[in-house]
């Protein structure tokens, strides 16, 4: 059996508990890890009761998304049935969870909130909606575009190689198939595909810088703000740039490519890839920028841009897709974020 070990940053029961609580809302426990899970748990007898609110502060991600925590009362509600929101309570139990920056708050085993900054980059604001404008225009016409609505979610749509696909709100897909290859470029958005086999033609996905290539598997991929992501629900994929082979990742690994083209990987519960299908954005440590990009289309289209002085900031939680302006409020308000309109639909993001 592997030996199992704790994060270096996991220095209390409280650390562990925290730990066990995202641990456990994702994919099943190894035997090495149930076996430190039951051995922490018998060493203090005070260890269960932390564990349930390391539990219930996890969860309160999705309350801060919920309407009644951060946009408010609904006006319909009678001054009785209106409660205070105890706005700073959400607040540290968000640092704790390592949601927001500041402080040492954030959850044991994940990445620090309080990252190494980057060199800024040397762009004012009106020169990168310049060149928003201009990539735009250099995108090539799509084959498949989805709505921009929550309904679109559950539409499947047939490739000629008998592949299917699903799309996220606002996805557009441009497709190049012959008797040689099968190529799908996601200009905009997020998809996730079931892959017809064909070993003499690989399926291959663009996204950016590299190019996602699997004969018959299951996985999502998508492009949001900059962002590339890959996530394997099953099968095997593989990653490649212009120059060689990147990764081969198996059924419950993921790959991402953030707007410096710096890439990572990390695990992912195969039964939570594109859970968006069902209704609802489940991210864990998700650039702000990229997660914002995912709501655009379902705020009108506006698109969001993130200050280059604005450190990067990940967001862990449970969103609604039916309900994007309480994420957006929910997200600005937890980040103390603000942002300022621009003409052509947007918006720059920066600290208050």
């Amino acid at each position: 059996m592997t030996e199992f070990r704790y994060p270096e940053d996991c220095q209390s029961n409280d650390d562990i508990a925290d730990f066990w609580a995202v641990r456990l809302d994702q994919s099943g426990l190894t035997p090495a890890e149930e076996a430190a899970f039951a051995a922490w748990q018998d060493a203090d007898p005070k260890n269960p009761q932390r564990l349930v609110l390391a539990c219930q502060l996890w969860q309160s991600m999705e309350i801060v998304a919920a309407d009644t925590a951060l946009s408010g009362p609904s006006s319909s509600a009678s001054d009785q049935d209106k409660r205070p929101v105890d706005q700073e309570g959400i607040r540290r139990d968000l640092e704790r969870l390592g949601a927001l920056e500041g402080g040492d708050g954030r959850l044991p085993g994940m990445r620090s909130a309080k990252r190494r900054p980057r060199p800024l980059v040397a762009l004012i604001t009106c020169l990168l909606l310049v060149g928003l404008f201009a990539y735009s225009a250099l995108q090539p016409a799509p084959d498949l575009v989805a709505a921009a609505n929550v309904s679109v979610v559950t539409e499947v749509h047939s490739l000629p190689d008998g592949s299917r696909v699903w799309m996220e709100p606002g996805t557009r897909v441009s497709l190049n198939y012959s008797d040689t290859l099968r190529d799908i470029t996601v200009l905009d958005g997020g998809i996730f595909i079931e892959v017809a086999k064909d070993a003499t033609r690989p399926l291959r996905i663009h996204l950016n810088q590299f190019t996602a290539i699997a004969v018959g598997t299951a996985f999502s991929a998508s492009k949001w703000g900059g962002h590339t992501r890959i996530e394997v629900a099953e099968g095997t994929v593989d990653l490649e740039d212009r120059k060689m082979r990147l990764a081969r990742l198996t059924a419950g690994r993921s790959a991402w490519q953030d707007a410096d083209g710096d890439l990572y990987y990390a695990d992912v519960a195969p039964d939570r890839v594109a859970l968006w299908r069902g209704g609802r954005w489940i991210v864990d440590d998700m650039p702000v920028d990229e997660l914002l990009a995912r709501l655009s289309p379902l705020l009108g289209g506006l698109t969001f841009v993130r200050d280059p002085r604005l450190d990067e900031i990940t967001v862990s939680g449970s969103f609604d897709l039916a309900k994007p302006e309480s994420a957006h409020d929910a997200i600005l308000a937890a980040y103390g974020l603000q942002e300022s309109a621009f003409p052509g639909g947007f918006r720059i993001i920066s600290r208050k």
